[in-house]
């Protein structure tokens, strides 16, 4: 086949039309990505609206690695509301099949200590079962603060080692939820308790 013979093929003709399709479609997908896209400042605006219930202005901290991880997980992010209240993204461990659980954890300050304002479930990996927490669950995290301003108390899956909560038959999960808010307690009473950022 000679090039004039490809060049009116049926074959050349079918490469020329999806050839414009994908530049079109590489064209529109471009116009879109950049009309669509939401700001990192748009993302935590609406997870702070999302999780306090309203629109607060704030501040983003920043710490050092070594500050943001300790026993019981990791704070993924950090922000001061304007009120003055903590908003920390913490993911404990040690859940169903090594899994883990992301919370967002409010916290306020009081003469006696940091105080759980709100807790709300973010996202988890490999763990089942998680329709067995409900708003019960995570209202003991809001319902023991006078225990929890010394400073030595924290949420256990085993009842007579601290505040016990634990969903049944959710064990492993429940241990990692508890984790994530003991790593936002944990955060406030070493990090934040010492003021400033890193």
């Amino acid at each position: 086949m000679t090039v004039k013979q490809f060049l009116k093929s049926q074959a050349f003709k079918c490469i020329v039309v999806l050839l414009a399709i994908a530049l079109v479609a590489g064209g529109l997908l471009a116009i879109l990505n950049d009309l669509l896209a939401v700001s990192a400042e748009e993302r935590t605006r609406r997870a702070i609206e999302s999780v306090y219930g309203q629109e607060m202005g704030y501040q983003t901290l920043t710490y050092d690695a070594a500050q943001l991880t300790n026993e019981y997980g990791t704070i993924d992010q950090a922000y001061l509301l304007d009120n003055g209240a903590y908003m920390l993204r913490s993911t404990g461990g040690e859940g169903y099949k090594n899994g883990t659980v992301t919370m967002w954890v409010v916290l306020t300050e009081s003469e006696s200590g940091y105080e759980i304002y709100k807790v709300v479930l973010e996202e988890y990996s490999k763990q089942t079962l998680m329709s067995q927490f409900g708003d019960s669950f995570y209202a003991v995290y809001t319902a023991h603060n006078d225990e929890l301003a010394d400073g030595e108390i924290w949420f256990t899956t085993e009842s007579g080692s601290g505040i016990t909560n634990v969903a049944a038959g959710a064990t492993m999960s429940s241990r990692a939820i508890n984790n994530a808010v003991n790593c936002a307690l944990c955060f406030a009473r070493t990090v934040l308790a010492q003021g400033g950022e890193a």
